[in-house]
């Protein structure tokens, strides 16, 4: 069970934020192209951006690097972490200071779960012999797949997280409105009148946790994600 005290006295707003990843969604984007089949509501998406990715010369380098995307989406993009992360300049910077063994550690997930139904790709052969040869393409797709591609999408969806940020301001005035905005994410999630907790079941021991910090998702296409870092609860959840 994770649990977070409310405010007596004090906006829920102090309680209950929300953030956004511009980062994250591009790498959330990534893992959507890299799907046989995407969710049908990407799917005329999917083949407008892989049409682009020839045009501008990307997809030579995607099909290198689309082992670390089709079963997941590396943890280094983590909207916990990458929330300050914004313009392309700031990305690149980011995977270039990140050290060499935390990008092999954030892909190694998905490359095992490739091994299990492809062969070895040649990414995981080069991962072996220089991993920081492979990081070093990955940054530059990252930042290539930003500015060719991904930005102008980012300005169009933009909006719609300026709408959710709206939803999540006009829920968090009161607690039975902010319990029918979480109950539209997770019917799991409950209020303790006497304890005056937020609470929603886990398959981790009992957390306490300070706040509980939500990150919409345009591109995140699973079930919600609650988990407890740190000394907040981060829920990921997806939004259209």
């Amino acid at each position: 069970m994770i649990t977070i005290p409310l405010p007596g006295n004090s906006p829920l707003s102090n309680a209950i934020s929300y953030s956004v990843s511009p980062l994250y969604e591009l790498a959330a984007s990534l893992h959507t192209l890299a799907q046989p089949t995407p969710p049908e509501r990407f799917i005329s998406w999917s083949e407008d951006k892989l049409e682009q990715f020839e045009s501008v010369r990307l997809k030579r380098e995607w099909d290198y690097l689309l082992p670390l995307f089709r079963y997941g989406i590396p943890d280094s993009f983590d909207p916990v972490h990458t929330k300050g992360v914004m313009a392309v300049d700031d990305q690149y910077e980011y995977f270039v200071t990140l050290p060499t063994e935390e990008f092999v550690r954030s892909v190694s997930p998905m490359l095992d779960r490739w091994l299990e139904q492809h062969s070895i790709p040649q990414v995981l052969l080069d991962i072996r012999e220089d991993s920081d040869y492979v990081k070093g393409r990955f940054s530059l797709f990252v930042s290539s797949y930003w500015q060719m591609v991904f930005e102008e999408n980012w300005e169009i969806i933009a909006p719609q997280f300026v709408k959710e940020a709206e939803r999540i301001y006009y829920a968090v005035q009161d607690i039975p409105a902010m319990l029918a905005y979480l109950h539209t994410i997770s019917p799991a999630f409950a209020f303790d009148e006497a304890a005056r907790h937020l609470t929603h079941p886990s398959d981790e021991p009992n957390h306490d946790a300070q706040q509980l910090i939500l990150y919409p998702s345009y591109y995140y296409a699973q079930e919600p994600c609650l988990r407890k870092m740190g000394s907040n609860a981060h829920l990921l959840y997806s939004f259209s």
